[in-house]
């Protein structure tokens, strides 16, 4: 199967005033066409500054991608003249940006970014594009969506802008939904609703989905593939089953602890994962995850691990896999 995504070696630096800040450290993964794929790992790994990456839309003049290719669709997206770029952002690629509140505008009604959309990529005059705008409200779930057209994102409850950025992001039928976070500081019954939603319109509309996340429970309920980051570096991928049921990287099998159980294996105390995640601008050298890994050995403290292959699609970056 021809990738839709593919992303070769990416690397993302930003200039701060404290210094050259890599976040993305040469990161590759693909993502299939109609599948999902999650990227999961702590706040700060990297997960977000790569959707922007993909998307172009870093902040300029500070982030800047140093080295790496991103294809889509055969498409070079980091050669890619702007224009063009733009003519992708919300056509062929949608995103859900993680905070609704700061990603919606909010001196325009809802109805005015949905077709504004509409009206940059199609030919939708304004009786058809208020007309296709009505029609995803309500594919999305969105109540009265004749009243919300007219309405602003601060009248609107959480979920409910959270639904209308996605359907502002899936008005065009894109073939690629980037969703970054997108059930965060919502609760647990609309993050359910959310997550449903995106999956059944990811059956609807044949689109690949990139689902950015923390919570290794959303990784496993709506993933076929996930990749696990930490400090900007990928550590272990795979397919969901692989990850989970033989989870091979220490920081892995620490995430995968931490998760809290119900079933007769519970403890009353969580397993937790020692130590910080170190400053981007203070790496340790060797293996990033030393100063936390339960596994250490003096080779990880002076050798970064590259990645290898533990079997057919599952590949972990670790010196010391096989013995553990």
């Amino acid at each position: 199967m021809t990738n839709l995504l593919e992303i070769c070696d990416l690397v993302t630096e930003f200039e701060t005033d404290e210094g050259l800040v890599r976040a993305v450290d040469e990161v590759s993964f693909e993502v299939k066409p109609g599948c999902t794929l999650g990227l999961v790992g702590e706040s700060g790994c990297g997960k977000s500054v790569t959707a922007l990456s993909i998307m172009q839309l870093l902040p300029n003049p500070a982030g800047k991608i140093v080295s790496g290719k991103i294809f889509f669709q055969g498409l070079e997206l980091t050669q890619l003249p702007i224009q063009e770029m733009e003519n992708l952002r919300g056509n062929e690629i949608g995103m859900v940006f993680q905070e609704p509140m700061t990603a919606l505008n909010p001196v325009q009604t809802i109805g005015r970014q949905l077709t504004e959309v509409l009206y940059l990529h199609t030919d939708h005059n304004e009786t058809s594009a208020i007309q296709a705008a009505l029609a995803m409200l309500e594919k999305v779930g969105i109540p009265s969506p004749e009243i919300r057209m007219s309405e602003y994102p601060h009248q609107l409850s959480g979920g409910m802008r959270q639904r209308a950025l996605i359907a502002i992001a899936l008005v065009c039928n894109p073939t690629l939904l980037i969703a970054d976070e997108p059930t965060t500081a919502l609760d647990v019954t609309i993050q359910a609703q959310i997550l449903d939603l995106i999956e059944n319109l990811q059956q609807q509309l044949g689109m690949a989905v990139l689902m950015i996340t923390h919570d290794l429970g959303v990784i496993a309920e709506t993933c076929q593939d996930v990749v696990v980051m930490y400090a900007g570096k990928v550590v272990e991928k795979g397919s969901v089953f692989d990850v989970f049921d033989h989870p091979t990287h220490p920081y892995t099998r620490g995430l995968l602890k931490s998760i809290p159980r119900l079933d007769s294996r519970a403890k009353s105390k969580l397993d937790a994962i020692d130590g910080m995640v170190p400053g981007l601008l203070d790496l340790p050298p060797g293996c990033r995850f030393q100063n936390r890994c339960p596994h250490k050995t003096p080779e990880c403290e002076s050798t970064s691990p590259s990645i290898e292959t533990v079997s057919p699609g599952h590949q972990v970056s670790c010196l010391n896999w096989k013995d553990l």
